[in-house]
């Protein structure tokens, strides 16, 4: 437990909370993670009231960062398609908003791994509205070569900015 009272097991700087100008608030919430999680993982008994505190806390952090990974990524399928970032949250049954709207939520589910339940509620949608996203997309990259190379390299592209969720 004394690690989790030193700031420097933490990475943070010895100057001082936040002095160091490429110290950024990536590192910071990361910091802040795996502290939670070794609260987390602490044996029962072990002060309780510090992990009932940090489970919560742990949970809303993980959903905050997946809000922002599916935010990410359907600003960079909105933007690839011409569209407004809002247009794919709509209730437009367009067939361009449809299909940008359907891969936006492949690639959330392939980059993330997050839970249909999840992406569907970014997106305003029923989870079974992104499993049948999902694998409208999905068969359609296993019959269309140039398709799965054009999902490939978008995919690429997104991975470029947005840090994935597998080791949440």
């Amino acid at each position: 437990m004394g690690e989790l009272r030193n700031p420097l097991s933490l990475g943070l700087p010895a100057t001082g909370f936040g002095s160091s100008p490429t110290f950024g608030s990536d590192e910071l919430i990361d910091s802040l993670e795996i502290t939670l999680r070794r609260v987390r993982e602490m044996p029962p008994g072990i002060s309780p009231p510090l992990v009932r505190v940090a489970r919560p806390v742990l949970t809303a952090l993980t959903r905050i960062r997946t809000s922002a990974r599916f935010a990410a990524i359907s600003d960079h399928i909105a933007r690839d398609f011409h569209l407004g970032s809002d247009r794919l949250q709509s209730r437009s049954r367009e067939q361009r908003i449809a299909f940008a709207r359907q891969l936006a939520m492949f690639l959330c589910r392939r980059i993330t791994g997050a839970p249909f339940e999840s992406i569907g509620a970014h997106f305003r949608r029923d989870h079974s509205t992104v499993i049948h996203a999902y694998r409208v997309i999905e068969r359609r990259t296993e019959r269309d070569t140039a398709f799965r190379l054009f999902i490939g390299r978008m995919e690429e592209r997104i991975l470029g900015t947005v840090q994935t969720t597998a080791r949440l």
